[in-house]
């Protein structure tokens, strides 16, 4: 049953919005580590680190294009972005620069797994807190949900993108590893157990209907 905005059992709107910042600060972290430990990452940062390298420019950097990119496309869908979405936009890209800046990259294989590791428990963190708030999803997930507005099913238009992405990336030259195996396997089934207990906690409403993510 949804809960009403004036609820006592909803987090206010500050609590949420405090919540998505530290999402986008963490997410950021988490990818910072993926990157650095060489181990492979999500197919959307093999795009992000194939376009960085060829472009010259910050993996973060890259990430507001292909955000922006993503974003445009589901707004011509008619799945026009919130605000958290923008921002998120925005900020994530900013804080991997600076997080990618300040993480090591040791050699040593015993350093890189706990990295890798580390860095897909904070990825899945995030992302449970900022669909939790409702107050944004990310551009690719809001492309995702465009595409099943037109009739697509969730999970194809979310295999169709990675797909696609995944293959632009590696022709990019993107980093491609054993990270990137986990990532396409466990989070659907970690996303699937993680974000319920944070809705509940948020005192909010996310479910997924054959047309996509409603909250």
């Amino acid at each position: 049953m949804p809960i009403d905005e004036r609820s006592p059992d909803r987090r206010s709107f500050a609590f949420r919005a405090v919540a998505l910042f530290v999402s986008f600060a963490v997410v950021a972290v988490g990818i910072a580590l993926m990157v650095s430990s060489h181990l492979g990452v999500s197919p959307a940062d093999i795009l992000s680190t194939g376009g960085a390298e060829r472009l010259g420019i910050g993996v973060g950097t890259m990430g507001w294009i292909s955000g922006a990119l993503f974003t445009l496309i589901a707004w011509s869908l008619k799945r026009p972005p919130q605000w958290g979405t923008l921002l998120g936009a925005v900020f994530v890209g900013l804080f991997v620069n600076i997080a990618i800046d300040l993480t090591p990259e040791p050699e040593a294989l015993i350093a890189r797994i706990p990295m890798l590791l580390i860095g897909l428990v904070l990825i899945y963190t995030a992302v449970s807190i900022g669909v939790a708030t409702t107050l944004g999803t990310g551009p690719m997930e809001l492309l995702m949900l465009g595409l099943a507005d037109k009739g697509m099913s969730v999970q194809v238009a979310r295999w169709g993108l990675e797909a696609v992405i995944f293959v632009i990336g590696v022709l990019l030259g993107g980093e491609l590893g054993v990270g990137t195996v986990l990532f396409v396997v466990l989070t659907g089934p970690v996303l699937a157990r993680t974000i319920p207990p944070c809705v509940a906690y948020m005192g909010t409403t996310v479910m997924m209907t054959p047309r996509g993510l409603d909250a």
